[in-house]
């Protein structure tokens, strides 16, 4: 048997859950929020089969007809919206729940209906929503899923009971990471740093070939160490996603560098960067001058993240950090 105590790092979170299966007080829709790759669709995942699973008390057995349903995204009475990237969730998605939620279930005791990125229903979808959440239909239960509740009406988060989750604690973090993607020890170690404790989040950089791209920044921080005019240097690219990570991985580079100098190499994040010729060149700058370095990529990164071209971005970049 399994059961949401299994879920790491989300305490808070378990524990105001079992208490609504243990005392059968359940809300007739949650708002599961927190950053991204935290567990809040697994959390929501269990909290359904244990809601479903024939076996139940306050786990799921993981092996009746329910709980594999479930898992494989086939049961009848759980409707999942997930939209597609950047991509928005119209109001036909929505009339999908009403139609659903309205119909008696077919096999379960409830129907549930899973929205996960809320934030990317239009308008209209929020306020279809709204009605569906204002009149929930007896024995159904809704569950929407954001990283950015900030953007959904006020009225509709009001209407929910709110779960909150947060960055996992990074030995928890190691621990996902490593058993996802049998990296080593080291190497988990780093992207649990660096995805600020979102396991989710590493396995998807990991997925997209960040080993591949923290060679290239290597490969760029010597070119500019070994160029006089660096301000004349471009980034290799304009994407805005991959500027963003490279910047996360800069600061990280450059909080190592000053590390070593502090002789705390015990505590350097990023083994593969300290025998570079970047790192070499770097390390004979005192920490002011790191600081200082630093504290210009986070500026550059705000700007990034409040859509300044990221074409000015790449041909700032180099220039900033010599």
């Amino acid at each position: 048997m399994q059961s949401l105590k299994d879920i790491k790092g989300q305490d808070n979170a378990v524990r105001f859950l079992s208490r609504s299966i243990s005392s059968g007080r359940l809300a007739s829709s949650y708002l599961f929020a927190g950053p991204r790759g935290v567990g809040r669709a697994l959390t929501a995942k269990v909290f359904i089969k244990i809601l479903l699973c024939k076996e139940r008390e306050d786990s799921f057995c993981g092996i009746c007809p329910s709980c594999r349903k479930v898992e494989e995204g086939e049961h009848p009475d759980v409707l999942w919206i997930k939209p597609e990237k950047n991509k928005s969730i119209k109001i036909a998605e929505v009339r999908k729940i009403r139609d659903i939620l309205n119909l008696k279930p077919y096999e379960a005791s409830l129907s549930v209906a899973v929205i996960e990125d809320a934030h990317m229903m239009t308008s209209e979808a929020q306020n279809a929503l709204l009605k569906v959440l204002e009149d929930t239909p007896e024995e159904s239960i809704i569950i929407l899923i954001s990283d950015k509740k900030e953007l959904l009406l006020p009225t509709v988060v009001s209407r929910c009971s709110e779960v909150r989750f947060s960055l996992l604690p990074i030995p928890d973090a190691k621990e996902i990471i490593m058993k996802e993607t049998d990296l080593p020890p080291e190497e988990a170690t780093f992207l649990s740093y660096y995805s600020q404790g979102s396991p989710g989040m590493a396995i998807g950089l990991v997925e997209e070939g960040v080993a591949e791209r923290k060679e290239k920044l290597i490969s760029i921080i010597g070119d500019i160490a070994r160029e006089e005019y660096s301000s004349l240097l471009n980034w290799d690219t304009e994407n805005k996603d991959t500027l963003i990570e490279d910047i996360d991985l800069l600061v990280i580079f450059f909080r190592d560098i000053a590390l070593g100098k502090e002789g705390m190499e015990d505590l350097i994040l990023d083994k593969d960067l300290v025998n570079s010729e970047g790192y070499t060149f770097f390390k004979t700058w005192n920490v002011k001058e790191l600081q200082e370095v630093v504290e210009r990529l986070i500026k550059i990164r705000k700007a990034l993240a409040g859509n300044v071209n990221p074409k000015l971005v790449a041909q700032a970049l180099p220039g900033a950090i010599k």
